[in-house]
């Protein structure tokens, strides 16, 4: 078991040492017992050991530390803190913060965690503690703790995942399709397989979780401030879209709708009051085209910039207007106040997921 790094090691013994002391009972805490143990057992092997005496007994934790508290560096430090395990050990698995996949796997194997967030759950001689909640350090005044995987080029690995889950790419096709370096297809594929929501077959890369992987995506992508050109029109919406479209058409731009407007469309639940548009161009130049005026009170109609091509991915063509795919409705939904929360649950349950049994 490789040592984790000295500045891990001092954070997470500050960390559980703050959790223990404030247990009831306990008297009295003993470090770094793998100085005085037997080189071929479990704790001279430990990145942390700690003797807690309590009412007149004393357990021994045995830590094992991550650099990351995702599923499957967890279940590797479970698989090694089980395979020596004395009897009077309690394993113990730290990282830095521990997603609630990670937690999931701890519990599973009765294995006790904390992270440097104090977020724990400790079971061991008449002690049971457990705190959660507690928000990721490291994430704070980030967009996420992990901006690779939703980096632009990244996000259109993730798309193609998407699309088909029921297929297994290999690195090369997959970046080839998606107009990517190497790099970013096995940085997406490693950071995935690390939260368990795909796997490795024969025949490459598969998603097998989804409905986790949109959930999280949603949640970063709801937390982008993009600012979309505001416009008002005096023609019905569907009138002005359309005249959008064949402008696009004509000028041999990207375009398609989304939000509402694109969701009302291919999931119809309920009408909208305002439009909302991918534009790959001068957005003055697709205002002027089709006579909409500038506004910022009343606006009914919004221009976005794309932020990666990948928005254009698998377009839907409805009556002549193109439309996002049902993915990107989703995630363009989450920060739309117009009813964009109920639209993206319906979205879900008839689009994204129809048969899934616990859908939204």
């Amino acid at each position: 078991m490789a040592h984790a790094e000295n500045s891990l090691i001092t954070k997470a013994r500050e960390t559980l040492e703050g959790i223990l002391i404030q247990v009831p009972g306990v008297k009295e805490l003993e470090w770094d017992l793998d100085k005085h143990s037997d080189p071929k057992d479990l704790i001279a092997e430990a990145d942390l050991t700690v003797g807690v005496t309590a009412s007149n007994r004393r357990d021994t934790l045995v830590v094992e530390l991550k650099d990351q508290g995702h599923p499957r560096q967890l279940r590797e430090a479970v698989n090694q803190l089980l395979r020596f395990r004395r009897r009077n050990d309690y394993p113990v698995v730290a990282a830095p913060y521990i997603t609630g996949e990670g937690a999931a796997v701890c519990r599973e194997e009765n294995v006790g965690y904390f992270d440097l967030a104090g977020n724990c759950r400790l079971a061991f001689g008449n002690y049971f503690i457990e705190r959660t909640g507690n928000p990721n350090p490291i994430q704070k005044g980030r967009v996420t703790a992990m901006p690779r995987l939703y980096a632009a080029k990244s996000e259109r690995v993730l798309r193609a995942l998407f699309a088909g889950t029921t297929k297994a790419w290999k690195v090369v096709p997959l970046a080839e399709s998606v107009h990517v370096s190497l790099g970013t297809v096995s940085t997406v594929r490693t950071l995935l397989l690390e939260r368990e929501w795909a796997r490795e077959t024969a025949d490459g890369i598969q998603l097998t979780q989804p409905e986790k992987l949109l959930t999280d995506w949603a949640a970063v992508w709801a937390r982008r401030r993009e600012q979309p050109k505001t416009y008002f029109t005096l023609a019905p919406l569907a009138d002005a879209e359309r005249q959008m479209a064949d402008f696009a058409r004509q000028q041999k731009r990207p375009f398609a709708l989304t939000g509402t407007a694109g969701a009302w469309r291919v999931a119809p639940m309920t009408k909208y009051v305002r439009t909302q548009v991918y534009w790959e161009g001068d957005p003055a130049e697709l205002a002027d085209g089709v006579g909409l005026k500038p506004a910022e009170a009343g606006a009914n109609v919004h221009l976005l910039a794309p932020r990666d091509e990948g928005v254009f991915f698998q377009l839907e063509e409805i009556d002549g207007i193109p439309i996002v795919a049902p993915l990107q409705l989703y995630l363009d939904l989450q920060r739309d106040p117009a009813r964009g929360e109920e639209a993206a649950e319906h979205l879900w349950r008839t689009k994204l997921f129809p048969n899934d049994a616990h859908a939204k």
